[in-house]
C-alpha cells in the first residue's frame, strides 16, 4: 500500500491513478450520467444521489449524512455493484498483502461497503467545501471515492496544522482515492473550483464529472457517533417548532425597540409577515424568492421601489419560507393591460435582494395531499412524509381538473411551449426532478395548448417545495437575478452573494459623503455593491484583505466596473492594524464578511474570538459617532457575546440569522457609542464621593480598577 500512500503526517488516504480502465470509466461515466436519479437542492451546489444496500432484511436503512437530499435508494444498479466489487478487491487484496507482509498476526476483516454516495459535478465551477465526513466518526472502516469524467484537484490538509501538512492529487478519469477512517477525525477534504477547458463530448455537452464514495455501514451496531450528531441537529429542529409542530414563520431577527429608540431603526425592521387570521384573502400578483431569512430586506426594498397605498408587502406568503409575496390592497386594482403589467415586471426585475421574481399561481400544502389519499383503510399509515411523485401528481390534476388552481400564463400564452423547475428543501419521499415530471405531465395533460419543452421554451414554470408547503408560479427573470450583477474578474474562493451584500450596507445607513470600509474585502463584492447603489453620492470606498492576491484582485474587479482610486482604494493589511490606513473617526460604516473559521484549518475558535474583539475595538476609533458596523458571521452567537462585552463602545441594533447554500450565518449591525454613559456616570459619582472617604493607596486603586481579565467563553 505504500506505493499509493498520498504525502501526510498521518499516513491515511491511498491515490490510485489507474484503478479502472479508460474505455470502463467512460462506459461507467455514460451509465451513471443517464440512468441515475440526480437531485440538486438550495442545500447543495451539486447533483447528489444516496444508495444503500440494506442488511438483515432491513428496508428502512436510514444512512445518516448531512448532504443526502432525501431519502436513500434501495439497492445497487449493475454498474454501482460492479464498481463496489472492484473497489473492495482492490483494498482487501493490498491491504492483506500488507498485513503479511509485516508479519502482523492481527485478523483480517475484509471490508464490504453498503452505502454508495454519487456525486456529479457539471462543471468545474461547482465544487465541494472543506469539511470530513462526520457519519463515518465511530466506525474503523474506510471511505472508497472513484472518479469518473474530468480531472479534478482533491485537497487535504490536517485540522490542526493545515499550512504544513496537506496534499493535493488530481483525481483522473478512472481513479480512485481511499481514505483510512482516522483520516475524517484528523483532516478536511475538499474538491475546489477550478477554471479548467470543460471536456465535451460528441454531441456538444459538457462532460463534468462523477464521483462514487462507497462505504460502510453496521447496521447491528446502531448509529455511529457522527450520525448521532445528524439526529441531534434534526432534533434541535424539532425542538424549536411551535406547539402545533409547525415551524414559527413569524421568527424573524432580533432588533432593539425602535419603538423607544428611534435612531437606532435597521433597514427591513417596519415590515409584515403574513398572518393567516389577517391576510388568509388577500390577492397576491407576484411573489419574490429571495434567502431564507432575509425576507425583511426583500419586503423593505420593496416598500420602497412600489405605491403602497396600492400594493401590500408580506413576508413568507402562507407560511412559505424565502418568498416575498406582492399583494393588492384592498379597493386597488390588479395590473390591467400589457403596458402596465410590462411596468411592474420591469420595476421587480430591478430589485437587489432578489434571486427570482414569480407570477403567483397557486399554492397548497402537502397535508392537503394525505387528506386528497386519505380513506378509512389507511388513515393511520399515510403521512407527509410518505408522499411519492404519483400522489403529487395525481392531486395537482385533480385540482386543475376541479379549477381549485390555475397557472393563468399557460392559459394567456394560447399556444406555445413550457418547462417545470423545481426547488426542494426539506426530508420528502420524493426528489425534485420528480415533481418537475410528474406536476409536469398533470400540467401538459390538462393544458393542451402548450407542449412540455427542455429548451427554448415559452415559460418557465417554478413548483418549489419547502418543507410541508408548495408554492406555483411563472418566472419572470431568466438567470439569478443576486447572480453576475458585476464583472469580476478576479473571484475570491468565497464570495458574498451581492443581495446580500446589498442588503448589509442597507443595514449600515450610509450617508452622502461617507467613508464606507470593508477590512475583509476578498473580491470586494461589498464595495463594488456600494458604489454602484449610491452612485453621484460622493461615497469613498477603501478595501483591505491579509491576502495580497485579494487586495490585488479586488482592485481589478473594481477598474472593471469603472471605478478607479478616486472612489475606492485597496490597501494589503491585517484588520487588526487598519488604524494605520485611517484617521480617528473618519469612517462613516463598515461592512463586512467576517472570517468564518472554514476554509483555515489551523486557526481554532479562540483565534477568531481574539481576533473579533480587537477588529471590534480598533474599528472604535476609526468610526465616526454614531456609525456603524455590519457583519456577516458565522459564528452569530458568540460575536454578540463580544459585543455585549465590549458594551460601553456599541449599541447591538439587530442580528439577522439568514440561510445561505449551506450555512446559517447571521447579519449582525452595531452602531458606535460616543459615549459610555453608565461608565461616566460612575465615574462622576466617585469623583464626588471622593471627598468624603479618606482612602489608602491600595484601596483608592481597587475602588478606581477598571480592567477585566480576558476569558474565553
Amino acid at each position: 500500500m505504500e506505493r499509493y500512500l498520498v504525502p501526510l503526517k498521518t499516513p491515511c488516504v491511498y491515490y490510485d491513478p489507474s484503478f479502472l480502465p479508460q474505455i470502463e470509466a467512460d462506459e461507467a461515466f455514460e451509465d451513471l450520467l443517464k440512468n441515475t436519479p440526480w437531485e440538486k437542492t438550495p442545500k447543495i451546489n451539486r447533483w447528489v444521489t444516496l444508495m444503500e444496500l440494506p442488511q438483515n432484511g432491513n428496508e428502512e436503512a436510514n444512512y445518516k449524512y448531512r448532504d443526502a437530499p432525501g431519502k436513500a435508494l434501495q439497492g445497487f444498479p449493475p454498474v454501482v455493484m460492479k464498481l463496489k466489487s472492484l473497489a473492495e478487491q482492490w483494498y482487501n487484496s493490498k491491504k492483506q498483502f500488507e498485513l503479511q507482509q509485516s508479519g502482523s498476526n492481527a485478523e483480517f476483516k475484509p471490508v464490504s461497503f453498503n452505502i454508495c454516495l454519487l456525486n456529479y459535478y457539471p462543471t468545474s465551477q461547482h465544487r465541494l467545501g472543506w469539511h470530513s465526513d462526520r457519519e463515518e466518526l465511530g466506525r474503523s472502516t474506510p471511505i472508497a471515492s472513484i472518479s469518473l469524467g474530468c480531472p479534478r484537484t482533491f485537497l487535504v490538509r490536517s485540522k490542526s496544522d493545515g499550512i504544513r501538512d496537506r496534499s493535493s492529487i488530481i483525481m483522473k478519469n478512472g481513479s480512485i482515492v481511499v481514505m483510512e477512517n482516522v483520516c475524517q477525525s484528523k483532516y478536511l477534504h475538499s474538491v475546489p473550483k477550478e477554471d479548467l477547458a470543460e471536456t465535451v463530448d460528441s454531441e456538444g455537452y459538457t462532460q463534468g464529472r462523477i464521483n462514487l464514495t462507497f462505504r460502510c455501514k453496521d447496521y447491528n451496531d446502531g448509529n455511529t457517533a457522527g450520525e448521532l450528531e445528524h439526529e441531534r441537529r434534526d432534533q434541535w429542529m424539532n425542538d424549536i417548532q411551535t406547539e402545533g409542530g409547525n415551524m414559527d414563520v413569524m421568527a424573524s431577527g432580533w432588533k432593539v425597540d425602535d419603538r423607544l429608540e428611534e435612531q437606532g431603526v435597521v433597514f427591513g425592521d417596519d415590515i409584515q409577515y403574513y398572518d393567516p387570521e389577517l391576510h388568509n384573502n388577500v390577492k397576491v400578483e407576484y411573489v419574490v424568492r429571495t434567502n431564507i431569512g432575509a425576507e425583511c430586506y426583500c419586503a423593505a426594498e420593496l416598500q420602497e421601489a412600489l405605491d403602497i397605498e396600492r400594493y401590500k408587502m408580506l413576508a413568507r406568503p402562507f407560511g412559505v419560507a424565502g418568498y416575498v409575496a406582492v399583494c393588492i390592497v384592498n379597493g386597488s386594482v390588479s395590473p390591467c393591460g400589457e403596458e402596465d403589467a410590462s411596468q411592474m415586471q420591469y420595476t421587480l426585475l430591478q430589485l437587489r435582494t432578489a434571486h427570482h421574481i414569480l407570477r403567483y399561481h397557486d399554492h397548497f400544502e402537502l397535508d392537503d395531499v394525505v387528506l386528497f389519499h386519505t380513506t378509512e383503510q389507511d388513515s393511520a399509515e399515510l403521512t407527509k412524509k410518505s408522499i411519492d411523485g404519483e400522489m403529487l401528481y395525481q392531486y395537482y390534476k385533480d385540482r386543475l381538473v376541479k379549477k381549485v388552481g390555475c397557472v393563468q400564463s399557460l392559459v394567456d400564452l394560447e399556444s406555445g411551449s413550457f418547462r417545470v423547475s423545481c426547488d426542494r428543501v426539506g426530508n420528502h419521499n420524493f426528489q425534485a426532478p420528480e415533481v418537475e415530471r410528474e406536476m409536469g405531465g398533470a400540467l401538459s395533460e390538462f393544458y393542451t395548448n402548450v407542449k412540455p419543452k427542455m429548451n427554448d421554451f415559452d415559460i418557465l414554470v417554478r413548483i418549489d417545495v419547502l418543507t410541508d408547503k408548495v408554492i406555483i408560479g411563472t418566472q419572470v427573470n431568466i438567470d439569478d437575478m443576486s447572480k453576475q450583477r458585476h464583472f469580476l474578474r478576479f473571484r475570491n474562493s468565497v464570495t458574498i452573494k451581492t443581495n446580500l451584500a446589498y442588503a448589509m450596507i442597507r443595514c449600515a445607513n450610509i450617508k452622502p459623503g461617507d467613508l464606507v470600509c470593508d477590512p475583509f474585502c476578498g473580491s470586494g463584492t461589498i464595495l463594488l455593491e456600494t458604489l454602484d447603489y449610491y452612485r453621484n453620492k460622493e461615497i469613498q470606498c477603501i478595501g483591505m484583505d491579509v491576502s495580497r492576491r485579494s487586495a490585488n484582485g479586488a482592485k481589478d474587479n473594481a477598474l472593471a466596473e469603472g471605478f478607479g482610486e478616486d472612489v475606492i482604494r485597496f490597501h494589503c493589511c491585517d484588520a487588526r492594524n487598519f488604524r494605520k490606513h485611517l484617521e480617528e473617526q473618519s469612517v462613516g460604516a463598515i461592512v463586512s464578511n467576517l472570517p468564518w473559521g472554514v476554509m483555515t484549518g489551523h486557526k481554532n475558535v479562540s483565534d477568531l474570538q481574539s481576533m473579533y474583539e480587537v477588529f471590534l475595538r480598533t474599528a472604535w476609533y476609526i468610526l465616526k459617532d454614531g456609525g456603524r458596523v455590519v457583519m456577516l458571521v458565522l459564528r452569530g452567537l458568540q460575536l454578540t457575546r463580544i459585543i455585549r462585552k465590549l458594551g460601553g463602545r456599541y449599541k447591538l441594533l439587530s442580528v439577522n440569522v439568514v440561510r445561505t447554500t449551506n450555512n446559517l450565518p447571521s447579519i449582525v449591525v452595531i452602531e458606535k457609542l460616543a459615549n459610555d454613559d453608565v461608565r461616566d456616570a460612575v465615574k462622576r459619582q466617585l469623583g464626588y464621593l471622593s471627598q468624603f472617604v479618606s482612602h489608602s493607596p491600595e484601596m483608592y486603586h481597587a475602588v478606581h480598577y477598571e480592567k477585566i481579565e480576558e476569558t474565553t467563553f
